[in-house]
């Protein structure tokens, strides 16, 4: 009886410490990210007005430290949540060589700057589309390319895809990154993917970095039912490849439609965010695109603008005082002409649970603090093509 009730107690206690650990974090997530999307998002504004050559270097210093900073506090959070077992992957069709050109791209211009080729190439036939999450592949696949990057002191970063259909509907997707690097000694294969560790740490370590890449990579894979392998020789190279089963659709993808022309009418968006640097940074962003933008800072401000004005889009920070984001949405989901306006959270909240939450409430979109300029209309083009 007493071993019973002591294991209950225990039980709870660690329910508690783990929901305790999550209210931590997301906090941590929240209040680190706004100011750095403020820092971020002033460099970017001050980059695109006239600055000498000196200004303009100084400025884009700032903007690559914050952009380092941002990528620890992403990787930290990211491994605490993957550690946790509460990420829940999201399933939709996308295409595969979509999500390895987004990647291979966004790593090129530190590869040029090393003297690296990063090349790609796709080993057809391959599927139109697959169901799976596309974000978590494509974050995986990331993961690998910034450890063959930083790596790879010259030489070739090679990133090839394939994938083998059977009569299940599935398809055996294969992701494969070489680099001409350094290499690992067999031996360490087993240290690689430990967390917070880099083979060659301690004060004479030459690579900067947390040592969280693989790990989050390994977690990712054993999440979507999948394994990463590496061969590698020290001073000849490594290969690794990630292999995991993905579920096609039941028909052929359908052909994509041609481009709709522009239209000629102006959209109206509401942008709701207590921070005022925030709404600053995303105002300009928006008007400078042509959007028409009106700002408030909090749930029943925006419930009055939306009384008066039909928006076409609307920007809903989801941490406020008084009344939260998701609280402000459902009330504007009653009122006349909002049944089906799109609805973006705009958070520094980024852990899985709250993208549930947004969808249960009526969000359409998600878009992560700091506001990447790219994304934002990406986003607002999607909505408002």
């Amino acid at each position: 009886m007493a071993s019973g009730l002591l294991g209950g107690l225990l039980t709870e206690k660690d329910e508690n410490l783990a929901t305790l650990k999550q209210q931590f974090l997301a906090s941590l997530n929240h209040e680190i990210r706004t100011p750095l999307s403020g820092i971020m998002g002033m460099t970017d504004l001050l980059l695109e007005t006239p600055l000498d050559a000196e200004q303009q270097e100084y400025v884009a210093t700032a903007r690559t430290c914050a952009q380092t900073l941002l990528s620890i506090l992403n990787a930290t959070l990211e491994y605490s949540v993957l550690s946790s077992g509460s990420l829940l992957l999201e399933e939709s069709e996308f295409d595969l060589v979509d999500i390895v050109d987004s990647a291979v791209a966004e790593y090129t211009p530190r590869a040029e700057e090393k003297g690296l080729q990063l090349a790609w190439r796709p080993r057809l036939p391959l599927p139109e589309v697959v169901f799976g999450d596309p974000m978590r592949l494509r974050q995986l696949l990331a993961c690998l390319i910034d450890n063959a990057v930083k790596f790879t002191p010259s030489g070739l970063v090679e990133v090839s895809l394939e994938a083998a259909t059977n009569g299940n509907r599935r398809a055996d997707v294969s992701l494969h990154v070489r680099d001409t690097g350094t290499g690992i000694d067999p031996a360490r294969f087993h240290e690689i993917f430990e967390s917070f560790r880099q083979l060659n740490g301690g004060l004479s370590r030459t690579h900067s970095g947390l040592g969280l890449g693989l790990a989050i990579a390994q977690k990712l894979a054993e999440i979507m039912k999948g394994e990463i392998r590496v061969t590698s020789d020290l001073g000849a190279g490594s290969c690794f490849s990630f292999h995991a089963p993905f579920r096609l659709p039941n028909e052929p993808a359908t052909p994509p439609a041609e481009p709709a022309a522009q239209p000629t009418r102006d959209y109206r968006v509401l942008v709701v965010e207590d921070n005022f640097i925030a709404r600053k940074v995303v105002t300009h962003m928006l008007i400078r695109s042509g959007y028409e933008v009106d700002c408030v800072e909090g749930g029943p401000e925006a419930i009055k603008a939306t009384q008066l004005t039909l928006y076409d889009l609307i920007l809903m920070d989801l941490q406020m005082p008084g009344m939260n984001g998701l609280t402000a949405t459902e009330a504007i989901r009653g009122l006349p002409g909002y049944a089906t306006t799109p609805v973006v959270a705009f958070t520094a909240n980024s852990f899985s649970d709250t993208r549930a939450l947004c969808r249960e409430y009526g969000m359409q979109g998600f878009l992560s603090k700091p506001i990447d300029a790219a994304e934002l209309l990406s986003t607002m083009r999607h909505f408002l093509p």
